[in-house]
């Protein structure tokens, strides 16, 4: 059931990362962070520093010449100072898959650093994922902010955006599963039928959800809202989760709490390819599926934020063998 453009995406995808899975932690003397994690030495950008090379150009001009007004920028005399963000980051996504293997790679050369925060409040799951990888001091860069940092140690994004690398992801796992087991009740454990629901977000919703969720209930699937729900709340409910669908976005990162051997099922739209959660369901053992949806958004909307429209009918070929089977 899975159209060409998928099977062709991914192929593309996977040869790309293949030879470039670098794991890498720079080493950088009297530099500068700002806010969104750009780390800089006078006029110049650090490239690794940024979630992509292209984007060079957005931090250059205007934001480079703010550095020449003789702002006050603050010393970090701590030291060392680990840096494992970037301007993507304040994304759930971007923050759980893509800055927490950074944090793997910098506590195994600087298990002890002070590791920079966002700002201006870190929420709940960046103080406790920090925390759940052993990291006690953190400094919190402040929106509009600059810290001198003599001693700074940057992890980057290990391979291709988008694609984690399974070993850096079971790490995580791990970690953040010792962390939260005192809220995990073992006698649950993956034995839910759970759909998330996007309807209370602005963008990326599901068009005809009622027809899906109809198919859903006859195999016994609960409606649930994330948004409802603190940082521990959704963990533990992904941990009892025996079968999970979802629509492409950040919720589909709570893969991550599934248990190995349970099933995640993923309705994303054939304009857009994007294997995120294929690999990081594969990355822990989850088994995954792709229900192919189409386009419900006019043309003109950005893919990103585009709405999908699902089948009912392939929703319930891919539901039905496994809530038989179980």
């Amino acid at each position: 059931m899975v159209p060409p453009v998928f099977l062709q995406g991914f192929a593309d995808i996977f040869a790309e990362i293949q030879p470039n899975l670098r794991q890498v932690v720079y080493h950088l003397q009297q530099v500068q962070v700002a806010w969104h994690g750009t780390v800089l030495r006078g006029l110049r950008v650090f490239l690794p520093s940024l979630p992509q090379p292209w984007m060079e150009l957005e931090f250059a001009g205007t934001f480079l010449l703010r550095q020449l007004t003789g702002r006050k920028v603050p010393l970090l005399m701590e030291n060392p100072v680990g840096l494992a963000f970037d301007s993507w980051s304040g994304n759930y996504f971007h923050w759980i898959a893509e800055v927490l293997p950074r944090l793997v790679l910098l506590r195994k050369v600087q298990p002890n650093c002070v590791v920079l925060l966002p700002g201006p409040t870190p929420p709940e799951y960046i103080t406790q994922t920090v925390s759940a990888l052993g990291f006690n001091r953190t400094y919190t860069v402040s929106p509009g902010e600059l810290v001198h940092v003599p001693d700074l140690w940057v992890a980057v994004r290990p391979g291709r955006h988008g694609y984690m690398v399974p070993e850096l992801v079971r790490e995580v796992r791990e970690a953040l599963m010792v962390k939260l087991q005192p809220h995990f009740d073992p006698g649950k454990k993956a034995s839910r039928r759970l759909y998330v629901s996007r309807s209370r977000q602005s963008w990326r919703q599901l068009t005809n959800e009622e027809e899906v969720v109809a198919v859903l209930k006859q195999y016994d699937f609960e409606v649930i809202y994330f948004e409802d729900m603190t940082f521990v709340e959704q963990a533990r409910t992904m941990y009892e989760a025996a079968i999970f669908i979802g629509i492409h976005g950040a919720n589909m990162t709570n893969i991550l709490f599934m248990t190995p051997g349970s099933h995640a099922i993923e309705l994303m739209s054939n304009t857009y390819v994007n294997p995120s959660y294929l690999s990081m369901a594969s990355s822990i053992g989850v088994n995954y599926s792709l229900v192919p949806s189409t386009l419900g958004s006019p043309p003109e909307v950005e893919y990103n934020y585009a709405d999908i429209t699902a089948d009912p009918a392939l929703v319930e070929q891919v539901v039905r063998p496994l809530c038989v089977g179980q």
